[in-house]
């Protein structure tokens, strides 16, 4: 029996510059989760195409303009296992850039027995897990379910899998001291520590590493902010805030902090990367 969540995981996606393209995992999730509230298998692009590409413009690249919703819908077909679609590539006028004239009035569906795994709830819901957790941060994944109209997963701890390393936690913890790097919060109960968490800067979702270089401590509210790029560190390591951002407590966790100096670890060797910072501001970091 075909293992679904290997082929998942192993999707062939393609790079926009140094970024993953979103387009094939945000058709996965959209049309497994329409399977969960009771779609037949067969999906016909007009009605998935605007739906998804809402999808793409808040949850796909940033910095890009223009989005393709036609794309994935052919090339998912690439992934014989999962997919397949009435509009076969080799008939496309280009079989690299089609049109989204072409694709009108196609259809789409998953293999028989994908589609048969699907059926089962846990498997559905444990396929939505794993590509949120390959593909997004954890700020992005409540956001995306709800626009998915999925509140809750039950998540199926053999097959989630952890983003972060207990090695980079603890070297990232040390490196900041065990507060946040931008609002110096360092609360305990007794000598737990509380709300601290140790990020990634480069996503590990956009290619990033678990070394201590693209780690920064921070507390779940900043965390947050720079998952989601409402945040993001300039390279004189000061704090850079989105023109975006807005509402209530604005000045006391974010403008108050605005262009201010981020804290840096007393050893050299745990500094932020130059180059994950960059990617940062360029990719995720919402101007």
């Amino acid at each position: 029996m075909l293992n679904f969540e290997d082929e998942l995981e192993n999707l062939r996606v393609n790079k926009v510059g140094q970024v993953i393209s979103l387009h094939k995992p945000l058709l996965l999730l959209l049309t497994i989760s329409e399977v969960l509230h009771g779609h037949k298998n067969e999906f016909l692009y007009d009605d998935i195409e605007p739906v998804l590409k809402s999808l793409l413009a808040k949850y796909g690249l940033k910095n890009t303009l223009k989005f393709n919703p036609q794309y994935p819908f052919i090339y998912l077909a690439g992934s014989p296992n999962l997919w397949h679609c009435s509009l076969n590539k080799r008939d496309l006028k280009n079989p690299n850039s089609v049109s989204r004239s072409e694709v009108l009035g196609a259809t789409g569906s998953f293999t028989k027995e994908f589609y048969q795994f699907l059926q089962n709830s846990e498997n559905a819901r444990n396929c939505l897990q794993l590509l949120l957790n390959q593909y997004w941060p954890e700020a992005y994944h409540e956001d995306i379910l709800k626009d998915l109209g999925i509140f809750e997963l039950n998540q199926s701890t053999g097959l989630i899998k952890s983003n972060r390393s207990k090695l980079f936690v603890e070297e990232v913890l040390d490196a900041y001291e065990r507060m946040c790097a931008i609002c110096k919060q360092s609360i305990r109960l007794a000598d737990t520590l509380i709300g601290i968490d140790a990020c990634h800067v480069k996503p590990i979702q956009h290619m990033g590493d678990d070394k201590v270089t693209n780690g920064i401590a921070l507390c779940k509210i900043h965390h947050w902010a720079l998952d989601r790029g409402a945040i993001s560190i300039s390279p004189e390591m000061s704090l850079m805030v989105s023109k975006k951002l807005n509402g209530n407590k604005l000045f006391e966790y974010f403008t108050g902090f605005e262009n201010t100096p981020v804290f840096t670890p007393r050893h050299k060797g745990s500094e932020l990367d130059q180059n994950n910072i960059e990617y940062h501001a360029t990719y995720i970091f919402v101007k």
